[in-house]
């Protein structure tokens, strides 16, 4: 007992203790400050971005058509903008994307119009509100922020719901009014996120918090103990033990400017504490910067992955049509960017090309990009000419265009069965085009104007026709205005060029020859817009041979194919090596595809610019022939393996030869120069 008293009655407990509860109380007063201010920092970070994405989903909703749709009901267009907001909804990752019109003699009550839930995001059971129906307002804070809104008080309002939810989770509603053709606020958009995010990140802030005033409150008490107990002895040894110790452990030890009331050692060991105080602050700015330029990096890299997935990449694209084949490339200059393209077929006779140019880099334009994208996209589904669909776009763009953004755009619909092409141009490149075996030109039609730039534009098709073997190359200003370290330009002499040096290869080939060229000329010079490009051609249709998997059909195979060859004029030394070929590849399927069961064999057969092209399909057994790898011709044949020899003639004797696996089928394709 009284060795207690006298551990707790000396000066160093007293000082101690006196200094650790000082540290206690004042970390605490820090901590909440800065948890209020993290809290406070947090939520107006998702007040913005909440009503940056409440402000773009009104470009979706014409404000002129909520009161026509509670008193007529629901109509096609009512449908198409609910489906743009259940997209939006699912995209954005939001809860509750809704739009209501407020009964503004009160503001007690409201009638929904649009209502699109995910119950995904945030695991809750939100059932949709029909169309009419009425609710009343939540509360008086509900009803303050309607009428600010319907009186042009603020642009957008916010309110959290993080108490008295009523078995729903925390969450954050923006509200955004949305207005009609004259400008008049005719209701109000609202989007709801979770704020789970807020909870989980508080978590880790107080745990490091409280960590910290663990281990400081433990270095002060053993600063406080060495200064008590060591006023005056061996200070420079401390000062030498301290340095070796910063040099190995990079971190705050104890204080060498009040170890000793000597004044030299005391400078001494005041400098040394600046330095490592500098030292650890420049370690930990470098750090949170590291750490920082990580977590951009992620996001973009996120970001990069969800805008690659927004247009088609998966080649080739449509694996089961002959009669065209298409191939794009996008290479962005950042990690996004605002180019895009698409190509999608809009019926069995008609493909739609699209390729665009986003104004601005980044975040922002691929943003606009995807929408932009979506809208097109949707709306050529619907029917109509290029000029209707853009005119359509744009006017949904404008309506809310607050960033003044804008887009250019190049749309045709190719007409597969007569080569009839309809497009229309707002503001973008002039494709080139290749006719009748002959050389790439740059086709000049009149343009509209670009995408955003005003609303009531009227765009206006132009039509020009392509035969079986001819090319359509469709790219972004990226191409031409490409610049080396001497600043000269690319140009479009240039791509025009490089387009005619390989205007006899498949769409793939042309494209990446393009890049080659680019590449070559711009060397080591940084990228400075995003590159896009896009190939089509309109191949001939050939009728399809289907027949039944069995040898004993071999000649019947032959002679389609030698028909089409004798068409083409095919000397007799390619004749053979494709008959022997097709021979290979027929009794291998007929023999070992179906396993002695029935089944087909369905064969096409084309030729575009002097390019046989046969393609072998069947539903058998998933199976590639040229996964084998070829065998040792140098050996004898006592020497080698059994098998392997039929497959490594075939591609000995076609210039290409390559398989899939599509809609379980095994498509084996034959490429061969026949002049």
């Amino acid at each position: 007992m009284s060795k207690i008293r006298r551990i707790t009655s000396s000066l160093s407990f007293n000082i101690i203790g006196f200094i650790l509860l000082v540290l206690i109380f004042f970390s605490l007063i820090v901590s909440a400050i800065g948890l209020v201010s993290f809290t406070n920092a947090f939520k107006r970070e998702y007040s913005v971005s909440s009503y940056h994405m409440a402000d773009t989903a009104t470009t979706l909703v014409k404000g002129d058509n909520l009161n026509k749709y509670l008193e007529e009901g629901k109509d096609a267009e009512y449908d198409t903008s609910q489906g743009y907001l259940d997209l939006y909804c699912d995209r954005m990752h939001v809860s509750l994307v809704y739009v209501i019109v407020v009964d503004t003699s009160d503001y007690n009550s409201f009638k929904s119009v649009f209502n699109s839930v995910n119950n995904v995001v945030d695991n809750t059971n939100y059932s949709p509100w029909e169309l009419g129906y009425v609710r009343e307002t939540t509360n008086d804070e509900y009803k303050e922020k309607y009428q600010r809104l319907y009186s042009g008080a603020s642009d957008y309002e916010t309110i959290y719901r993080t108490k008295n939810l009523k078995g729903t989770n925390p969450h954050i509603t923006t509200l955004v009014p949305v207005k009609d053709s004259s400008g008049n606020v005719v209701g109000l958009l609202c989007i709801q996120r979770p704020i789970s995010e807020l909870k989980t990140a508080r978590r880790p802030y107080l745990i490091n918090i409280a960590i910290s005033v663990v281990v400081i409150s433990a270095m002060i008490a053993l600063l406080t103990i060495g200064f008590i107990r060591r006023q005056f002895v061996n200070p420079m040894r401390k000062v030498t033990s301290e340095t070796e110790r910063f040099a190995r452990e990079n971190s705050i030890g104890i204080k060498l400017g009040e170890v000793s009331k000597i004044q030299d050692i005391s400078n001494l060991g005041k400098s040394i504490d600046k330095m490592e105080k500098d030292m650890l602050n420049y370690i930990n700015n470098l750090t949170l910067a590291t750490k920082e330029k990580e977590r951009m990096g992620l996001e973009l890299s996120i970001a990069s992955t969800i805008q690659e997935n927004s247009v088609p990449n998966d080649f080739p694209a449509f694996p089961n049509r002959t009669d065209f084949d298409v191939y794009a490339n996008m290479v962005t200059a950042k990690e996004v960017g605002g180019d895009f393209y698409n190509f999608f077929l809009v019926d069995d006779d008609h493909l739609a090309l699209v390729i665009a140019d986003v104004s601005g880099k980044g975040i922002p334009a691929a943003l606009f990009m995807m929408v932009t994208n979506i809208l097109i996209s949707d709306r050529t589904r619907m029917g109509g000419t290029p000029g209707e669909i853009l005119t359509f776009v744009n006017d949904g763009i404008c309506e809310h265009n607050k960033a003044d953004m804008f887009v250019t755009v190049w749309l045709g619909i190719v007409e597969l069965s007569t080569g009839k092409v309809i497009a229309a141009n707002a503001g973008h490149d002039d494709p080139a085009i290749l006719h009748n075996g002959g050389s790439f030109e740059v086709i000049r039609h009149k343009h509209g104007l670009v995408i955003g730039a005003m609303k009531g534009m009227k765009y206006k098709n132009y039509e020009f026709n392509i035969a079986p073997g001819d090319k359509i190359y469709l790219y972004t200003d990226g191409v031409t205005e490409a610049t080396n370290n001497d600043k000269e330009l690319f140009t479009e002499a240039r791509m025009v060029d490089a387009l005619n040096l390989y205007k006899d290869k498949l769409p793939t080939e042309i494209i990446s020859g393009v890049h080659e060229k680019i590449n070559e000329f711009v060397g080591d010079a940084p990228q400075f817009d995003d590159i896009t490009m896009l190939c089509f051609e309109l191949k001939t249709k050939e009728d399809v041979l289907r027949i039944d998997a069995k040898k004993e059909n071999l000649y019947q195979v032959l002679d389609y194919v030698d028909n089409v060859l004798e068409k083409h004029h095919c000397d007799n030394k390619t004749k053979t090596q494709i008959d022997l070929s097709v021979e290979e590849i027929f009794t291998n399927i007929a023999s070992y595809a179906y396993d002695d069961k029935e089944g087909f064999c369905e064969l096409s057969v084309s030729v575009i610019d002097d390019r046989l092209e046969i393609i072998f399909k069947d539903e058998g057994k998933a199976f590639n022939p040229l996964e084998k790898s070829d065998p040792d011709v140098t050996l004898g044949v006592e020497d080698r393996e059994i098998g392997g020899l039929g497959v490594f003639l075939v591609k000995k004797y076609m210039d290409d030869v390559s398989y899939s696996y599509v809609d379980n089928k095994n498509v084996l394709t034959l490429v061969k120069k026949i002049k």
